[in-house]
């Protein structure tokens, strides 16, 4: 298989989405495009012109900047399942808006709750670490194949939901708001906890091979945990 890793910078804090393409296929993390901010289009479009197929939109936490995008993905394609882990899932959907505009109001950012007004709510919900051939079941042999490689370690600090999505074939992880550049996601944020974050990172770095390299949720990318040593 060959894969392909590509970022889209969507969403009001430059996000990092993630399109992996595996051959034909791509999984699409963290789709924060909206119309409030302009890009409304940008993951489609770039998966219609790659001819890709959508496999699974996956959501690393439910923080409002991350997840404005799924609406428009899940209206494209409503039989590809929306994934998130069960602690985040009041975040991420339907009722966005009202559970995240405390947050908004405090940043400034009130405006925003109308790219977040009735999202969909996610199709699966990840209660334990697994793969993806775990949630998501298909007769096919191929995606079956590219399902088994992907699994989901759970990163509680940053919100009590978040998961990064590791490949040990690969040795890639897409930490979302979990690991930056010799730095991690801020836990003064409802749902955040210091303690759960050293433990997480602690766990991280202990676990996975140093040569693993990340792909965050925002800024740079592609560093290997060796060297990102904090």
């Amino acid at each position: 298989m060959n894969i392909n890793i590509h970022r889209l910078i969507t969403g009001p804090f430059q996000i990092n989405t993630w399109v992996i393409q595996i051959d034909s296929y791509a999984l699409v993390i963290d789709p924060a495009a909206s119309e409030f901010t302009g890009d409304k289009t940008k993951i489609s479009s770039f998966l219609a012109q790659k001819n890709l197929t959508p496999l699974a939109f996956i959501l690393t936490h439910g923080h409002f900047d991350h997840i404005a995008g799924t609406r428009v993905l899940k209206a494209l394609w409503p039989s590809v399942p929306l994934i998130c882990h069960k602690n985040d899932f009041p975040m991420c959907g339907k009722n966005a808006a009202q559970i995240q505009g405390e947050t908004l109001c405090d940043i400034g950012m009130e405006a925003f709750a109308t790219a977040l007004s009735e999202l969909p709510d996610a199709d699966i919900i990840i209660e334990k670490e697994c793969t993806l051939s775990d949630l998501i079941k298909t007769q096919n042999s191929k995606t079956e194949e590219i399902l088994s490689d992907w699994k989901f370690i759970h990163t509680p600090g940053h919100t009590q939901g978040s998961v990064c999505i590791y490949n040990q074939k690969e040795k890639v992880l897409f930490s979302g708001d979990t690991v930056f550049y010799h730095s991690y996601g801020r836990t003064d944020l409802e749902g955040g906890d210091q303690n759960q974050m050293i433990k997480t990172l602690t766990r991280l770095y202990k676990e996975l091979p140093e040569d693993c390299r990340i792909f965050p949720g925002h800024d740079f990318y592609g560093f290997t945990l060796k060297e990102n040593s904090l």
